[in-house]
């Protein structure tokens, strides 16, 4: 035997015992310990360039149709879920507890300058000025109608005897008046709005009302307001949300954001080592072995049944058994 058949036999060789080896969860379980070791104390983000890092997913957010690329798994993805939280019995006080909502309105109630300019722009927003500007108009018009004020004035309380309609065709002149007058003073009506709002809603006011609302969803089943949900809704959603987020994702302010997201994940990994990230995540040796292990097991097990595992391997090893560097070392050791 040459050294080139020695070289072809050992390659096979290796790739037979790495296709066994891979689909023992004993094997990966002593690969992850082994691997948490060999890191030691080495800070997670020290293994890797946060820049390199940043301009990879920069790459891919400015040219990649990720979303719409997966759009069919999407699709389904999302109509499986719906489907399935559809006939969950799960209430909203079991997906949110009391504590955490508590800790939620903890928060929500620091935003107090957000929520006066939200209470600021809904009041100013010309739909509400026009509802509240038609609300007062017709509150004035029933009250002359149904109160028979007009029937106070001189020469309307004879028009009385004549009843409702003719009182109508008498407003008929005042309509647009009344109109006009409200027109032009709805705004201050709406800041006034405005003002009482915002003496309103102390800190105390609502959290009374997010309790009394978060008491009155608890016992609720988000499954009965999904069943109303037009059939196809899912797949409709998620279609217009795969375009939607390709096209924010290509965005100069999203890859920004992104870039600061990788620049900051990568110094905070700076303080950490793997043992203890995994440790401060819950994971142990021994929880990793009844999970993570036999599920690298079963899937190198998968590949090998699809038959795709051994020419993976055969290309990661061929690099070597093929190169002149092997052969040269099977020459001077064979006689």
């Amino acid at each position: 035997m040459n050294a080139a058949q020695l070289a072809d036999a050992l390659k096979h060789a290796h790739v037979e015992h790495a296709r066994l080896r891979l689909q023992e969860k004993n094997y990966w379980q002593q690969q992850l310990d082994d691997g948490v070791k060999a890191l030691g104390k080495t800070p997670v983000g020290a293994l890797v360039d946060p820049d390199a890092l940043a301009k990879v997913v920069d790459d891919w957010l400015a040219n990649v149709n990720t979303a719409q690329g997966l759009r069919p798994v999407i699709v389904e993805v999302s109509e499986a879920i719906l489907e399935q939280a559809g006939d969950d019995p799960a209430t909203v006080g079991e997906l949110l507890n009391e504590a955490h909502f508590e800790a939620i309105l903890e928060q929500a109630l620091r935003l107090k300058t957000l929520r006066e300019k939200a209470i600021h722009a809904c009041l100013n927003h010309p739909l509400v000025s026009d509802m509240v500007s038609e609300m007062l108009y017709t509150g004035i018009k029933n009250f002359l109608l149904e109160e028979n004020v007009l029937a106070k004035l001189p020469g309307v309380s004879s028009m009385m005897k004549l009843g409702r309609k003719s009182v109508g065709k008498a407003m008929g002149g005042l309509e647009d008046s009344i109109r006009d007058y409200l027109r032009h003073n709805t705004r201050a009506t709406l800041k006034t709005g405005e003002q009482w709002l915002n003496r309103q809603l102390t800190d105390q006011r609502i959290a009374e009302l997010a309790r009394d609302g978060y008491r009155r969803l608890a016992p609720l089943k988000p499954a009965d307001i999904i069943k109303t949900a037009p059939k196809g809704l899912a797949g409709d959603i998620a279609t217009h949300a795969c375009v939607i987020g390709d096209e924010a994702a290509r965005l100069d302010y999203s890859r920004r954001l992104v870039a600061a997201g990788v620049h900051a994940a990568v110094r905070a990994l700076l303080e950490k080592d793997l043992p203890a990230l995994l440790k401060a995540m819950g994971t142990t040796p021994k929880k990793r072995s009844q999970s993570l292990a036999p599920a690298l097991a079963t899937g190198a097990a998968v590949l090998d049944q699809q038959g795709v595992l051994t020419p993976w391997l055969e290309q990661a090893v061929s690099d070597f058994y093929d190169s002149d560097a092997c052969k040269d070392v099977l020459e001077k050791a064979l006689p």
